[in-house]
């Protein structure tokens, strides 16, 4: 398995799609704060919308995709002037349907969230407030290869198809559509090389790879930073000068996030004791594993471990 393969894999994520706006007149919506390993998504279909984020805005066009890996509080706007009309709104049995009446061009957004495993925070914490994906610009298609836009776009055409005219399976056909999504943005991120200081940008280093495949693959190795060096043919000093440039943190601990991620999964999904979980992570001491957990998640294994089993039974018992 590859490198973003693996990487996707500890991220666990599933896609939504909930709504599909359809605006003609004036309109924004705010976004509030999302939950811990929420990602929430726009894909502009048709047409202009405005993008704030705190003091920060953007323009944006038919083909941009943005998301955003902390669940940052944003508002979408379309260019329309005049007086507000209320929306209308309307399940169709895949996504709700948010209507603007108006005479204007009309913007057409799908609005969705991939859930990542809650661990995730630990591997997206170098990213960006919000990462904006553009797909339809000469410019971009000729930087990245018109097989990866032309990837996003088919993508993104299916999702837009399957929401706007309900068939038997459409809902399920969606939701792994929107998984899917989530794999190609992270590939096109990647291959792309615009996001410094993360985790994207070690994968897609050529000197670093080697190295990072490696630990990623089996974070629980004791690791050295010679052994590191070594899988790239480097002296430690310009791995670890090369590292954090790329990167934005050590090699050491890029391995202790991907050990925590591992241990966070091992406790929310097994019932293996806070020993044996320690020592698939590549701890021989279980003391030295808690106080390391504390530290990147707050609580003690087992206090994790119970808070997602309460966390699963709430949302079972709401459905």
């Amino acid at each position: 398995m590859d490198t973003l393969s693996d990487f996707v894999r500890l991220l666990d994520p599933s896609g939504t799609v909930d709504l599909q706006c359809r605006v003609a007149g004036a309109w924004s919506a705010h976004n509030e704060q999302a939950a811990p390993g929420h990602v929430p998504y726009h894909v502009i279909l048709d047409g202009k919308a405005e993008l704030t984020v705190g003091k920060e805005r953007m323009r944006l066009v038919a083909g941009d995709v943005l998301l955003f890996p902390h669940g940052a509080a944003h508002t979408m706007r379309a260019m329309h002037r005049g007086a507000r009309r209320a929306p209308t709104l309307n399940f169709n049995g895949v996504v709700t349907e948010v209507r603007v009446e108006g005479a204007a061009e009309p913007l057409n957004i799908l609005c969705g969230t991939f859930i990542l495993s809650p661990s995730s925070t630990l591997l997206l914490r170098t990213l960006p407030e919000y990462l904006h994906v553009p797909t339809a610009s000469a410019a971009e298609r000729e930087h990245a290869g018109n097989g990866e836009a032309g990837w996003l776009r088919g993508l993104i055409g299916m999702m837009h198809a399957e929401a706007d005219t309900p068939r038997p399976g459409s809902a399920a056909i969606v939701a792994d559509l929107s998984t899917a999504l989530f794999t190609v943005l992270m590939r096109t991120i990647m291959s792309r090389g615009g996001v410094a200081h993360s985790l994207f940008a070690l994968m897609g280093d050529a000197r670093l790879a080697p190295a990072i495949e490696a630990i990623v693959r089996a974070p629980e190795l004791a690791w050295t930073l010679e052994d590191i060096a070594a899988a790239c043919n480097m002296s430690r000093a310009t791995l670890a000068r090369h590292f954090s440039q790329v990167g934005g943190i050590t090699p050491l601990e890029l391995v202790t996030t991907l050990r925590m991620e591992r241990a966070a999964r091992l406790l929310r999904e097994g019932n293996l004791s806070a020993a044996a979980v320690a020592e698939q992570c590549g701890y021989a001491s279980q003391a030295a594993f808690g106080r390391l957990f504390a530290q990147h998640f707050g609580v003690a294994p087992g206090a994790f471990r119970r808070a997602e089993r309460d966390r699963r039974a709430a949302a079972a018992g709401a459905v």
